[in-house]
């Protein structure tokens, strides 16, 4: 298995992407998930180490409680947490590429209702 931490310490510069296919959304609406219309966003900054001791609890929480056997992973596995530090957000929902940037500002404020 691959290190990718000491990647982040020495290029942290890095884009995560995310399918509405890895949802089932578009299967169910038969939408093929290589299709641009099944949509994409795409997060790009940069890694950073979690060092602020409620954002590590809360970390460890939310890794801990989906996957209970990390938590006994030796200490030589130098297992550390680390988040995004976004700086850009681009979505793929249609034809042409990425076309739509969404303002980080607006996305990190962003207070869902669900009805």
């Amino acid at each position: 298995i691959a290190s990718p931490k000491h990647d982040f310490q020495k290029g942290p510069r890095v884009t995560f992407t995310y399918s509405a296919g890895f949802t089932h959304y578009c299967k169910e609406q038969g939408i093929d998930n290589d299709s641009p219309t099944c949509g994409k966003v795409m997060l790009s900054g940069k890694m950073e180490k979690v060092r602020d001791g409620n954002e590590l609890s809360w970390a460890q929480y939310g890794m801990f409680a989906r996957h209970p056997t990390t938590k006994d992973w030796p200490p030589s596995h130098d297992f550390k947490f680390f988040k995004l530090k976004i700086e850009n957000i681009m979505v793929i929902d249609y034809f042409g590429g990425a076309k739509r940037h969404v303002n980080v500002t607006d996305y990190l404020s962003y207070n869902p209702s669900w009805n």
